[in-house]
């Protein structure tokens, strides 16, 4: 037979073409119970799903009986699972039925006592206190503890976050939460947070000027030393002069 007459190779199949983009190569975010982030989680996810129109095999429970259909769907519990970090993979890897199953399974477990979860999150957000944390790990811990309290279905205003932050600093930054406390109106949240950065830089800033004046502080020494030995010399001289008037009153030759 020819190679005129050799058959072209059969087009690929729709999971041919979506293996590489799976959910674990392009979701940046390894779903766990322990970090409460579900909701970033399920928004890359689906987000990439809709992308390759396959959104349905997790969000409707309309099933198939058509073979690519299975296929596919296998193939994104495959992605979801991969997903999840060890133990969680762990705990649902057993879960039966399609890929719809798979993913409210986990939709349960994170809102699973949610009230309870929100209830202790929100006594951890009003207590907490700045310690020995940068302003940027202060604040960005903060804004992580909002927004999985959001999660739980807890309201959280931006004026409450405000709050809750100037309350757990420390005496370091009381003018700074004087001046926020007495303006007509709060800033937000990012606004403090920019404001508690430039606060944060003007301490370097006094710790290096600090360090300069300590190192150059030797030169008055340095000075006073040189005075004294001067005028211990000055004072040899002035005691030698009594006695060279003696040798004159003398007759010294």
């Amino acid at each position: 037979m020819s190679v005129e007459d050799t058959p072209p190779p059969p087009p690929p199949s729709t999971i041919d073409k979506i293996i590489p983009f799976s959910i674990p190569n392009k979701v940046p975010i390894k779903l766990d119970l322990e970090k409460h982030n579900y909701n970033p989680w399920s928004s890359f996810s689906l987000i990439h799903l809709g992308s390759l129109g396959l959104k349905s095999h997790v969000e409707t429970d309309t099933a198939s009986t058509n073979p690519e259909w299975c296929q596919l769907d296998d193939l994104i519990k495959m992605w979801i699972l991969g997903s999840l970090c060890d133990s969680l993979q762990e705990h649902v890897v057993t879960t039966p039925g399609n890929a719809k199953a798979l993913w409210d399974h986990l939709k349960e477990l994170f809102h699973d006592n949610k009230d309870a979860r929100a209830l202790n999150l929100d006594n951890e957000l009003r207590s907490i206190k700045i310690g020995k944390m940068t302003v940027n790990e202060y604040c960005t811990k903060i804004k992580s503890m909002a927004y999985r309290l959001k999660n739980f279905g807890g309201v959280v205003s931006d004026k409450n976050v405000v709050i809750y932050t100037i309350n757990g600093l420390d005496s370091r930054f009381a003018t700074l939460v004087e001046i926020i406390r007495n303006r007509e109106t709060f800033p937000t949240f990012e606004a403090t947070r920019t404001m508690l950065l430039l606060k944060e830089s003007s301490f370097h800033d006094d710790s290096e000027e600090s360090t300069t004046f300590e190192s150059s502080s030797s030169s008055p020494t340095v000075l006073m030393a040189s005075n004294s030995s001067n005028t211990k010399g000055n004072s040899n001289k002035s005691s030698s002069l009594p006695q060279l008037c003696n040798h004159f009153n003398k007759g010294t030759p």
